[in-house]
């Protein structure tokens, strides 16, 4: 039996190969639309859901795991490790990190063992913490140290994303009715940020889209000096090639980065904030 493992949920947002590189279980949203419900990622994949949506369809709903297949989850990964610390999205945004600690309680004795991290951000924001979490795992640091260290450096994450308007936000409940209207009105595209584990308005940019995203790009790095080079991420829903490479060439411009690490979104972050959003995260260094 290994010490300790780290598990995560599929809206992390990294590269598919990850997880099975770095040992890291993951557990699944499900996806409800018209025509059934879905587990993200095995049954319906951001590509299928992209597609749906641009057909007009806009009923969908997202579900987190309930707190049976919590409870089955983390039985199963006992098996294999002594402890777990599970890094879960945000719990302002789902009922995700609820249904966790629910399933925690009900596991009895066998529940001390798992330990819950709210990241606090969501898609790679929420990678960044499943990353740094497995480094100090595979360095050999304690629980406790794991936990402490990932508190420190969750602060300091910048998790924000543009959108092309406000319709699919509005109709999730990210941002409210008269934002939606104004942004209709004025063919806004609206930015929104992680604070203190929420999702808030950060602004709004005008024109053509793309030339948007880059100055919405611009904007998020010209604090270069203070952020870490080690990684960045570039994560979408459905835009161009050609667009993606033309914001790496931004990035680039800002850095210089040691990855620059381009993913799209899962299933269920895209069908929360429509096609071709975009987002830059990264890690400050205070």
């Amino acid at each position: 039996m290994k010490k300790i493992g780290v598990t995560t949920e599929c809206v992390c947002d990294l590269p598919e190969n990850y997880f099975e590189k770095h040992e890291v279980p993951v557990v699944y949203f499900y996806i409800t639309t018209e025509t059934g419900r879905f587990r993200d990622v095995y049954e319906v994949t951001a590509g299928n859901m992209i597609e749906y949506l641009e057909q007009g369809k806009k009923r969908v709903q997202t579900n987190a795991p309930e707190v049976k297949e919590f409870m089955t989850f983390f039985a199963q990964q006992l098996k294999q490790y002594e402890q777990i610390i599970h890094i879960g999205i945000t719990d302002q945004v789902s009922l995700s990190y609820r249904n966790a600690l629910e399933a925690v309680s009900l596991m009895g004795e066998e529940g001390k063992r798992i330990h819950l991290v709210d990241s606090g951000h969501l898609s790679t924001g929420m990678g960044f913490v499943v990353i740094k979490a497995v480094e100090l795992r595979d360095a050999g640091k304690s629980v406790s140290d794991i936990i402490a260290e990932l508190d420190v450096m969750k602060k300091r994450i910048s998790t924000s994303f543009i959108a092309p308007d406000a319709e699919y936000l509005y109709q999730n409940g990210k941002v409210g009715k008269l934002s939606r209207n104004i942004c209709r009105a004025f063919q806004l595209h609206p930015i929104l940020k992680m604070k203190n584990g929420k999702i808030s308005l950060g602004g709004f940019k005008v024109g053509h889209y793309h030339r948007a995203v880059l100055r919405y790009v611009r904007e998020e790095l010209k604090r270069e000096n203070n952020i870490q080079k080690d990684r960045i991420f570039i994560t979408h829903t459905g835009c161009p090639v050609r667009f993606i490479n033309e914001v790496k060439e931004e990035v680039a411009a800002h850095g210089p980065f040691e990855k620059v690490i381009v993913t799209k979104a899962s299933a269920t972050i895209s069908c929360n904030c429509g096609v071709e959003t975009l987002g830059v995260l990264y890690q400050m260094k205070e």
